[in-house]
């Protein structure tokens, strides 16, 4: 087998030894949810890391401007419903906690606002390369 993208393989090997860290952490601590929730997506994003490394769909170029503009719609139609997504059930959980004074809805809160601060720094970001390169 052949390497086509040397970036996406060395992200699944990431992945794998984080999953195999997760994995013996939950060895070692017992039964927890989320290291077993950790080990499962990090077993997903690492296969399909290496997957797509091996795959010679990753090197073949895009034939026409319709793929571009069907691929940039589509990722900022992603990026709307991530982050519209975060804000809606972030105030819900705010909510929540306003009613109900549960600390795992602050929780909840901080970490759907920080998905969607994540999600907007990576935008920028790739909107800065592109800027750079194009």
């Amino acid at each position: 087998m052949r390497i086509y993208n040397r970036r996406n393989f060395f992200a699944g090997i990431v992945s794998l030894a984080l999953a195999a860290a997760c994995g013996a952490v939950l060895l070692v601590t017992g039964f927890q949810a989320k290291w077993l929730i950790s080990l499962v997506l990090l077993l997903a994003a690492g296969g399909f890391d290496l997957w797509w490394s091996l795959s010679r769909d990753s090197r073949l170029p895009r034939v026409d401007e319709r793929d571009e503009a069907v691929s940039r719609k589509s990722a900022w139609l992603a990026y709307r419903i991530v982050a519209n997504g975060c804000w809606a059930a972030g105030i819900a959980a705010l909510v929540i906690y306003g009613i109900s004074r549960m600390p795992a809805a602050l929780a909840v809160t901080v970490t759907l606002d920080a998905v969607a601060i994540a999600a907007f720094a990576a935008l920028l970001g790739a909107e800065v390369y592109y800027e750079k390169r194009m």
